[in-house]
């Protein structure tokens, strides 16, 4: 009885906010009609959101049924040797799991036998990652500059429990601020500050209430300087996350959470970003496999910023010492040697 009490009220907790969504849209859409004496339209319209938010709950509460379940058989969550067991339903939630960083973390996390959620735009890629795994993937294709891609994910996930959340997907613009093109860097503002913004809230009330997690948003050194000069708003859309990040991992260190949050900061790394970003890099970058590695030790250490690499250490070190003003100019030169 206590565990079916429980399951009910995990229910209610993850159905919440879409009831409160719903009922706050009925009191809009009543008020509008109201004004436009359109009735019919309007329950239409009430009529439509219920029936999303009934769809939303039912497969919540379908979820919740099946964790349950699997508690009363006594399935446990990690086998013998610790690791993670491929039935499993604690899953590894990565965004922007196409290609480099985000793939790599793939590969390391299936390794320890999570299954996983992987999220990006090209549906041929997750397709060709998941074959080479060869473990459980759960592919869920989104564009995250689209807010309709960014809700049916959070959607999609109603239920899912997930313990990991490597929250990655990104990209840059390089060029001068005023030759730049603009739609491109709203796209960009979108995907690394908007989605990585929601995508955290959302993932972290899921832990809180379920009891814990870790939370990895990838963001950039560049993020940890004072600016960049011909990469302005990529600069400026990763200390964002970086600010957020350290706030957020304050609040929930003096709530004692148990969720852990930090902030992956690395410099160069040989991925695609290069060839989106339309730069070639002045310094050595790492690699993927070490960024991931370093990464995944620091999170065991409960790091909040992490800088992969004693060179970038050395350089983010530096610039502290330095006056702002200079750093950015300093900044700028390497920035234009990338350009060509």
């Amino acid at each position: 009885m206590d565990l079916v009490n429980r399951t009910n009220t995990g229910i209610m907790e993850k159905a919440a906010p879409y009831l409160d969504q719903l009922k706050a849209g009925r009191r809009k859409l009543e008020e509008s009609a109201r004004r436009t004496v359109r009735p019919r339209e309007m329950w239409q319209k009430i009529g439509e959101s219920a029936r999303s938010a009934a769809k939303i709950c039912a497969k919540s509460a379908e979820n919740a049924v099946q964790d349950a379940l699997e508690k009363v058989t006594g399935i446990d969550a990690a086998g013998k040797d610790g690791k993670k067991s491929p039935g499993s339903r604690s899953y590894a939630l990565i965004t922007g799991a196409s290609s480099g960083i985000g793939m790599e973390f793939a590969r390391r996390l299936s390794l320890e036998g999570y299954p996983l959620i992987l999220v990006a735009r090209r549906r041929d890629r997750l397709e060709a990652l998941r074959t080479e795994l060869g473990t459980e993937c759960l592919l869920l294709p989104a564009d995250l500059q689209r807010r309709e891609d960014l809700i049916r994910l959070c959607e999609d996930l109603v239920g899912r429990r997930i313990e990991i959340f490597i929250n990655n997907a990104g990209f840059g613009v390089a060029g001068p601020f005023l030759g730049t093109e603009l739609m491109r860097e709203i796209g960009m503002v979108d995907v690394n500050v908007t989605a990585q913004h929601v995508l955290l809230k959302y993932v972290l009330h899921r832990m809180q209430a379920e009891g814990g997690g870790s939370i990895l948003n990838v963001a950039s050194a560049a993020g940890l300087l004072p600016g960049g000069p011909y990469m302005s708003g990529y600069y400026a859309t990763k200390a964002y996350i970086a600010s957020l990040t350290r706030g957020v991992a304050e609040e929930l260190r003096e709530e004692k959470s148990p969720v852990y949050v930090g902030c992956l900061c690395p410099g160069p790394v040989d991925t695609e970003f290069n060839a989106v970003a339309d730069v070639s890099f002045a310094l050595p970058g790492i690699s993927a496999e070490y960024c991931v590695d370093y990464a995944l030790r620091m999170m065991e250490k409960k790091r909040t910023v992490i800088i992969p690499g004693w060179q970038m250490q050395l350089a983010v070190l530096g610039g502290r010492f330095l006056p702002d003003a200079l750093t950015v100019r300093l900044t700028g030169a390497q920035q234009k040697k990338k350009l060509g």
